[in-house]
């Protein structure tokens, strides 16, 4: 394995497009020589070229895979760069980048299903997950029993491999942090990171606001992102009376600065792939509170380096908070061992040596 490319033409910036990016980088720090894959103009290009990363730009769609000129541009281009090995991680992408390096005779041909939704057993996905792919990777155990859900009559357990999402960790420290500030007095800051959206459960969130409330706990909730539930969730926040306990803040970029100025990480997901808020949370050292769902078990070893809490009591999740509020030597003491858990087993330089003994 020596030239490796990465293909995503999604045009917006999310989970998918930084694994990417942070994955290139990582392979290329190793002597690898990288090329991404992507939309013209999409925010992934951007991000590359300033990083120094070689790009293959052109227009890219749903329907790219029927369009037999685009096949061509890029089997051409995996062949003249003597393309070796492919990550794809979308169903657009594995359908035109998946066929087009099996046509260049690309060696290793690589899905990344970070999706913890099942996939349909239709003729295509059969066609390409026997015939296409190389190599099925998920990012958690939860992912794979998704994803084996409906095409276990054509592809076995063993077949399908789980390599965590890595992290550089010594990147991640030696990002500076700006002095934010949220807390008044004596407050107890609870902080969540996520996008908008229904499965982020950010609704759960001011309905245990109000359960702290009226339990009397001196606190501020801070979430952090944005997406289409903003309005529904200031109105929730209105409706219940919360404007001096909840705050709506937006996307920031500065995502480490936030963590270091809150007490408790709160992670209210109804489902994951694979929770990466919750895993720089932890490295920050901030004990998480979360729902006994999806991966999140992967992720914390409950009592220890943080709470699982059984999906939908809301009760016992306020109830986790307030432990943590009232004895600061114990959150401490957790966000210590969150901090350890996380960079021995999420860390850059471990989920690099699980790829390369894989590909090799």
């Amino acid at each position: 394995m020596k030239n490796v490319c990465f293909f995503n033409s999604t045009m917006f910036w999310g989970g998918g497009e930084k694994a990417h990016l942070d994955y290139a980088e990582n392979f290329a720090k190793r002597g690898y020589n990288i090329w991404i894959v992507c939309s013209l103009n999409s925010k992934l290009e951007q991000k590359a070229r300033d990083k120094g990363i070689k790009t293959f730009a052109l227009p890219l769609g749903n329907l790219s895979f029927l369009n037999p000129f685009k096949r061509k541009h890029l089997i051409n281009f995996f062949t003249e760069k003597k393309i070796d090995t492919v990550f794809l991680n979308s169903s657009p992408d594995l359908k035109v980048g998946g066929i087009s390096a099996e046509k260049a005779g690309v060696k290793n041909i690589v899905y990344m299903r970070g999706l913890a939704v099942p996939v349909k057993n239709s003729f295509l996905n059969r066609y390409l997950f026997t015939k296409i792919i190389t190599y099925p990777v998920v990012n958690s155990l939860d992912t794979k029993k998704a994803f084996l859900k409906h095409l276990n009559s054509i592809l076995k357990e063993e077949d399908i491999k789980i390599i965590y999402r890595g992290i550089d960790f010594d990147e991640w420290d030696r990002k500076p942090v700006s002095n934010l500030t949220f807390k008044n007095e004596d407050e107890i800051i609870l902080g969540n990171v996520g996008r908008l959206v229904e499965q982020k459960g950010q609704d759960q969130l001011i309905e245990i606001a109000k359960i702290l409330r009226d339990r009397k706990l001196n606190f501020k909730l801070i979430i952090v992102g944005s997406g289409p539930l903003e309005e529904k969730l200031q109105q929730l926040i209105e409706k219940n009376k919360l404007e001096g306990f909840v705050k709506l803040i937006g996307f920031q970029n500065d995502v480490k600065s936030f963590l270091n100025a809150i007490d408790i990480f709160v992670f209210p997901s109804l489902w994951e792939g694979f929770g990466f808020a919750l895993v720089e949370a932890m490295a920050e050292r901030k004990v998480p509170v979360a729902f006994k769902l999806t991966s999140n078990p992967e992720i914390i070893d409950n009592n220890m380096n943080g709470f699982l809490v059984d999906h939908p009591n809301l009760e016992s999740f306020a109830d986790k908070i307030i432990y943590l509020a009232n004895n600061p030597d114990k959150r401490n003491e957790m966000g210590e061992a969150a901090r350890k858990s996380v960079i021995n087993r999420f860390s850059f330089e471990k989920i690099m040596r699980d790829w390369e003994k894989l590909l090799s």
